[in-house]
């Protein structure tokens, strides 16, 4: 009998080249910036990094003292909770009719797509002005069908799910070209076999489609829902944090404390920073738990 040879680490030197890209990019831009933060989080310092001194766990005591906080953790919850579904549910919905190969879905698929290259920032700025109660397009055909014009962004209890509506549509699209390629990727034997056991759309649909693209579907869910709990651009564009703080989310007001509102308090905003990050880490692991798996035993 011939013998193995004993697995040695150096054999996997070239795949080490290629992943350290990568790994250098990672640790410059998340991994440096993620540590840096929890020492910061334990000191008094400015934004002008004057007068700096240990402040141990103060930091931390206070932001659960903080009712800002708890209205900004609501928020960004809360903005998760509707987004991601709304989100992954359009896409869902919309992958059936466009999971076609002709040339007709195809540009259907490419325009939705669209708006998600796009900036957030100016999405943001665009619906701002097509939503202003004085001068946007959307009141004005309110007004011409007879409707009183709505102030979408200055009505506390519009401002965030219109956020929450304009954030679906503008990275549905990425969702859409995810799933509707796993679509494709069904075969068509178990629609043929399923059609001549004389069953339906909605049967198809939720026994043969769901099933086969669920994997798909739980990685939309975790990477929208760690996205939606950084919620940040279109909540400062559109309303910055208003009215009455209903739309300031936590890494909003992570920006407020840190870099907009006097003093400066670099200390505190990274101690907000390491909070949010222990939530997503929370949220993610118990996502991984219950969707992930599943999706990876489904694949199996």
């Amino acid at each position: 009998m011939k013998k193995r040879k004993k697995y040695r680490p150096h054999y996997q030197k070239c795949a080490y080249l290629f992943i350290m890209p990568s790994m250098i990019i990672l640790t410059i831009f998340v991994f440096i910036p993620l540590v840096s933060s929890l020492v910061i989080s334990l000191l008094n310092m400015n934004i002008f990094m004057k007068d700096i001194s240990f402040a141990g766990l103060t930091n931390f005591k206070q932001l659960f003292q903080d009712s800002r906080v708890g209205n900004a953790t609501f928020n960004s919850l809360y903005f998760t909770l509707f987004e991601v579904p709304l989100q992954v549910g359009l896409a869902l919905l919309l992958a059936m009719y466009v999971a076609k190969n002709n040339k007709y879905t195809k540009l259907l698929r490419s325009t939705y797509y669209l708006p998600f290259v796009c900036s957030m920032t100016a999405i943001s700025i665009v619906w701002s002005m097509l939503l202003d109660p004085n001068m946007g397009l959307v009141p004005y055909w309110l007004e011409q069908i007879g409707l009183d014009s709505v102030s979408f962004l200055k009505d506390p209890n519009l401002a965030m799910p219109t956020v929450i509506v304009v954030t679906a549509w503008k990275g549905f699209g990425y969702t859409l070209t995810l799933i509707t390629a796993a679509v494709l990727n069904i075969s068509a034997s178990l629609y043929e076999a399923a059609d001549m056991d004389g069953a339906g759309q909605w049967k198809k649909f939720i026994h043969i489609t769901i099933p086969g693209i669920f994997p798909t579907i739980s990685f939309c869910v975790v990477t929208t829902t760690i996205s939606a709990l950084q919620v940040f651009d279109q909540t400062y564009v559109m309303t910055q944090g208003g009215p009455l703080n209903r739309t300031e989310t936590v890494v909003q007001y992570i920006y407020d404390r840190g870099f907009q509102t006097a003093p400066y308090d670099l200390g505190y905003a990274s101690s907000i920073s390491v909070y949010l990050f222990v939530i997503i880490a929370v949220i993610t692991f118990v996502l991984k738990k219950l969707v992930l798996n599943k999706g990876e035993e489904a694949n199996d």
